[in-house]
């Protein structure tokens, strides 16, 4: 009777502390978006390339300063998935063909699905303190090495220099899997101006946000031209719906589009708002790193990462400060994964050595870092994952 009296107890306490969600999507109001949805919707151009998908497109061209127009996609996995295949038939390989690839291990399953789904084989590759490729590991180790999926983790990039000069001195494709890392800068640019392919996430979760969606940015016409294709079913007359090389229904809708564009109206405060926040996460747990309490991720000083979520590093496994955290009304993710763990990829693929993958898969934890957040809401997670290592 009195366990379950303190039971009672406790769920009071935590139904009166503050909720805290992993993701809090920066969006328009339904009052900025009315006039134009009514004219959508009035219009009945809803989709396929229609007007506030190509006005998207050209702005993120002037934001991205891409040397051609970036094109829009439903998901940024379609992106992703079309991107790889476009590079694949200019590279002079049919579908059913098949190469090797150079990924990391620690990403999101998205990265290691859109590779196979195109019929290629992934390597699993190392990561550092970055969490993003440990670029001096790499090897050719085979023939059949032909590309490289790099992955801005959590919105963290590699030294894009170093990357390419690896992939060029061996003849590889380089693309960019930066779904985590609009904003995110190396040297103070882009990473499209470096002149590699990449693909940006647009959904709910991320940074900057149309609701869904996924964009590409490329600088090479050629791949343009197949990827305006491919998300229309591999379209390239529509007469007769003819084709030359088989893609799906991948478009970006007007809905979309049009939260895209109110959102980049607001870009600068998007991001300014969060490297406010920040800064705050990493003066707070830096303290904690210092007290050897936990870790942060490494940011070279070339890179300006706009951190999806705040990463953090426990000195051991993660569950019990992951529920700890859920108890008291913060939600966390397990977030990376090691794929190469996961139940289908597991035994089927190679690695070139996953050693600091492997001592940092269970310890990872993901916190909630939005653009907009109250000083009441920084102050509780602060204060709670202190406790949380002074208990």
């Amino acid at each position: 009777m009195i366990l379950l009296r303190r039971e009672n107890i406790l769920k009071d306490q935590i139904e009166f502390k503050m909720q805290i969600n992993i993701v809090k999507p920066f969006l328009p109001s339904l009052d900025e978006l009315s006039t134009e949805m009514s004219q959508i919707l009035s219009s009945g151009m809803v989709t396929n390339n229609s007007p506030h998908v190509r006005l998207f497109e050209e702005r993120l061209q002037t934001f991205f300063g891409s040397t051609v127009r970036p094109t829009l996609y439903c998901n940024g996995e379609m992106g992703l998935y079309h991107l790889i295949q476009a590079w694949k038939h200019k590279m002079g390989y049919t579908p059913h063909e098949t190469f090797e690839v150079l990924v990391p291990s620690f990403t999101f399953s998205g990265t290691i699905n859109a590779i196979v789904m195109n019929n290629l084989k992934p390597v699993f590759c190392d990561v550092d303190r970055t969490f993003v490729l440990d670029v001096e590991k790499l090897k050719v180790d085979s023939p059949d090495i032909k590309m490289i999926v790099a992955v801005g983790a959590y919105g963290n990039l590699p030294n894009l220099e170093l990357l390419g000069k690896f992939a060029t001195d061996n003849k590889l494709v380089l693309i960019l899997d930066n779904a985590p890392a609009f904003g995110s800068k190396f040297k103070n640019r882009h990473a499209c101006s470096y002149g590699y392919s990449e693909m940006i996430s647009l959904h709910a979760t991320k940074i900057f946000t149309s609701m869904e969606g996924g964009v590409n940015i490329v600088n090479d016409p050629e791949i343009q031209d197949y990827l305006i294709r491919l998300r229309d079913y591999g379209q390239f007359e529509k007469v007769r719906g003819n084709i030359d090389i088989p893609g799906l229904n991948s478009k970006m809708q007007e809905v979309s589009a049009l939260v895209g564009l109110k959102n980049l109206d607001k870009v600068d405060f998007i991001l300014g708002s969060r490297f406010k926040n920040i800064e705050k996460y990493r003066l707070f747990f830096h303290s904690l790193e210092r007290d050897g309490l936990l870790q942060t991720m490494k940011v070279s000083d070339d890179v300006i990462c706009t951190y999806l979520y705040f990463p953090i590093l426990l000195n051991e496994e993660a569950t019990s400060f992951v529920e700890y955290m859920q108890v008291n009304n913060i939600a966390v993710r397990r977030y990376y994964t090691a794929n190469h763990e996961l139940k289908y990829y597991k035994g089927k693929y190679r690695d070139q050595g996953l050693t600091y993958t492997n001592s940092i898969k269970d310890r990872i934890v993901s916190l909630p870092l939005h653009t907009v957040m109250s000083n009441d809401e920084l102050d509780f997670l602060f204060t709670t994952t202190k406790n949380y290592f002074i208990k």
